[in-house]
């Protein structure tokens, strides 16, 4: 029999192996789709196949994310979260903040705003998406501060559309699917530190996979539904935009955001930020 002492690591790497796996087989097939195809990647994609070539499943899929993600948003905000119990109070409602949770819903805008904006230049579709190395940090803003950090990184977000010339109709669906980055590791994942199985393992789960497939599908839905305002193409929607979405997602939150949190997560406990402590002190 295995040494029990070893199983809370090796469940770790396996957890740790196989979000990057999901990472590397993304980057892998964009590779070879590119080599394909180079003038229109889109074609061979694996991904681009799947969320165009089962549009209206996605399309349905979205429709129940975006009315799922909308009133999480608005409950969270007024105070209230799901639980097994059913409607209860979160203790971090908008009327409940104190100074500290506006100034770190103002740095987590600030910062997340800031870094997406100098990734900006680099556009994949003129006005709608670019490269978003910065996302790496949406979940770790909702993980370490709550919903101020949640509602941060959806501000952060409109700020880098405003800067960055991205400023539009799509911008509604991108300041709640940002919100939802942040809100699901926030929610589901029990140990935000980064130092046990169970926190890198469910990190894969909610931080990583969950919320590429909800950001993309609700931001992409919002897209399909203002089509006739926003004048993209479905294929461009669900084609391009979504996998760019759920693979930029995938991609730097599986590679950057567990070394990022296993480092910062100590720093904001000790300086009592971190939400849950600062709860208990209320």
């Amino acid at each position: 029999m295995a040494d029990k002492a070893h199983v809370p690591k090796a469940l770790m790497i396996i957890a740790a192996v196989a979000g990057l796996a999901v990472a590397a087989a993304v980057v892998y097939d964009f590779w070879r789709a590119l080599s394909v195809n180079p003038e229109n990647p889109w074609a061979e994609f694996t991904l681009s196949r799947l969320f165009f070539g089962y549009r209206d499943l996605m399309f349905a899929v979205g429709a129940v994310v975006w009315a799922l993600g909308t009133a999480v948003f608005v409950l969270e905000l007024a105070g209230r979260t799901v639980s097994r119990s059913g409607l209860v109070r979160n203790r971090m409602g908008i009327s409940e903040w104190s100074v500290i949770d506006v100034a770190l819903a103002a740095l987590s805008a600030a910062v997340y705003g800031g870094l997406l904006a100098a990734t900006a230049p680099i556009v994949f579709v003129p006005g709608f998406t670019w490269l978003r190395p910065a996302n790496s940090l949406a979940p770790l803003f909702g993980m370490f501060f709550g919903i101020p950090g949640c509602l941060g990184v959806a501000i952060g977000n409109l700020i880098a559309d405003i800067v960055g010339g991205f400023f539009g109709v799509g911008s509604f669906g991108g300041f709640i699917g940002n919100f939802l980055i942040a809100y699901l590791p926030y929610k589901f994942v029990r140990d935000h530190s980064f130092s046990s199985a169970s926190s890198i393992g469910e990190f894969y789960v909610w931080g990583v996979l969950a919320q590429a497939f909800v950001s993309a599908t609700y931001i992409c839905w919002w897209l399909d539904v203002a089509e006739t305002l926003v004048g993209l193409p479905l294929f461009v929607v669900w084609g391009i935009i979504a996998p760019i979405i759920f693979s930029n997602n995938i991609v730097v939150n599986a590679v950057l955001s567990p070394v990022l949190g296993r480092i910062l997560f100590p720093l904001i406990k000790g300086r009592g930020l971190y939400w849950k402590d600062r709860i208990k002190t209320t």
